[in-house]
């Protein structure tokens, strides 16, 4: 299937996601360009909405069977967890199969490589990640973009605020209304969330931008700085829930928990027309 979508940059309009049962995955499915024929790549749970395939991508074996049956244009991959093996070996994995045939890769990664001293960072910044997660992240974005001719590129994202699907920060005030007992926020923590629905488009122009054009480092950064207990507040107020299920906390001493994250997106504002709203 050629696709317009790519202006004649890919042959083909094929694109695998993986991770696409996950929160911004879904939400890629979800805001699919009619003219992309998509794939999800599944793990644990099903995909519905979209032709799948199964992989585990911490497999070379597996990820290599899965890309080369799918034989994509493009892939994104958007698989999440928190275990190195999970983040850094199968983003070596997807490299490479997607290599084999042809394929760039979109890696989707974080606002967490950086350490949140609260000093300003760009898309030439250097990752200095003050915990594990970010650490594993970086590494894995080094593996994407460690070939300059394999037009790799890397989204870094802030944390992603969802309604429907909810996030996991919703899950957890439902919890709390559930349970009738309050959760606590840290109200020390700044970042500066993005909706997820408008991540998932920015990713889709993203994809339309020519190889050349489109490799190297992205940010798509919120138009606010807010605290976790900033954002769950707001979240209550948009489903018009009392504010009382929450509560403000600080970090705990010795925490490795990036504290305030500041990053600029300046390339997507520019090349894609990023202009995110204010969460709800």
């Amino acid at each position: 299937m050629t696709s317009p979508f790519y202006s004649g940059v890919v042959s083909a309009g094929r694109v695998l996601v993986t991770g696409a049962s996950g929160l911004l995955g879904s939400w890629l499915v979800r805001c699919v360009p009619a003219e992309i024929d998509a794939v999800a790549l599944r793990f644990r749970q099903s995909v519905d909405s979209v032709a799948s395939i199964h992989a585990d991508l911490r497999n070379i074996a597996s990820t290599m069977a899965a890309v080369e049956a799918v034989r994509p244009a493009l892939v994104i991959h958007t698989a999440y967890a928190l275990d190195e093996a999970s983040i850094v070996d199968a983003t070596a994995h997807v490299v490479v199969a997607a290599a084999k045939v042809g394929a760039p890769v979109i890696m989707i990664s974080t606002d967490a490589v950086f350490c949140g001293d609260g000093v300003e960072r760009d898309e030439l910044a250097a990752a200095d990640a003050a915990w594990e997660y970010g650490r594993h992240k970086a590494a894995a974005e080094r593996c994407v973009l460690s070939d300059p001719t394999a037009h790799g590129s890397v989204v870094r994202l802030p944390l992603l605020v969802s309604i429907d699907p909810p996030d996991h920060a919703l899950r957890q005030l439902h919890a709390a209304v559930a349970s009738g007992q309050p959760s606590r926020w840290y109200a020390d923590e700044m970042r500066q969330p993005v909706r997820a629905s408008q991540a998932a488009a920015a990713i889709w122009r993203i994809a339309n931008v020519p190889d050349s054009d489109r490799s190297g480092v992205w940010h798509l950064a919120g138009p606010e700085r807010l605290s976790r207990f900033d954002i769950a507040c707001r979240m209550l107020d948009h489903l018009g829930l009392p504010r009382s299920i929450v509560e403000p906390s600080t970090q705990p001493p010795g925490t490795d928990r990036p504290r305030d994250i500041v990053f600029t997106d300046t390339r997507a504002r520019t090349t894609i027309d990023w202009h995110p709203s204010p969460i709800p």
